[in-house]
């Protein structure tokens, strides 16, 4: 579980890294400003959701929708309180309301892309 957790915290920190240098403009934020960051998170999703399927031979789906929630949800805390405090830095008057919608939209993305991939990556494995 611990290993689980920490590769969903070290994608959430590179996707993180990755959306605050995307986010160029000083008026405005965005949780993905930019097609490659979609990409690099849904792909480093699936690389850390096979490493962690790699290491538990036999594995049934419901463990594999199971460690791939769990690395997306992982993901999308670090990334999501990323996107938040950008706001928190980037406008002198955040409201509630502007850093939840950018909290929230990083955490349903991630826990659902690692959902998904869980569930594919466990197909292609034949469970």
């Amino acid at each position: 579980m611990a290993r689980k957790l920490g590769l969903g915290a070290a994608v959430g920190l590179l996707v993180g890294v990755m959306s605050w240098r995307g986010n160029q403009s000083v008026d405005t934020v965005s949780v993905f400003p930019d097609g490659i960051t979609v990409l690099v998170l849904v792909g480093l999703l699936a690389l850390a959701i096979h490493a962690a399927l790699r290491r538990e031979p036999g594995l049934r789906r419901s463990a594999a929708l199971r460690a791939g929630t769990t690395i997306g949800a992982a993901t999308g805390v670090v990334f999501g309180l990323a996107i938040a405090l950008l706001e928190a830095l980037r406008f002198t008057r955040p409201s509630l309301a502007l850093l939840s919608f950018g909290f929230l939209t990083a955490f349903a993305v991630s826990l659902a892309s690692g959902a998904v991939l869980g569930v594919a990556l466990s197909s292609r494995r034949g469970v």
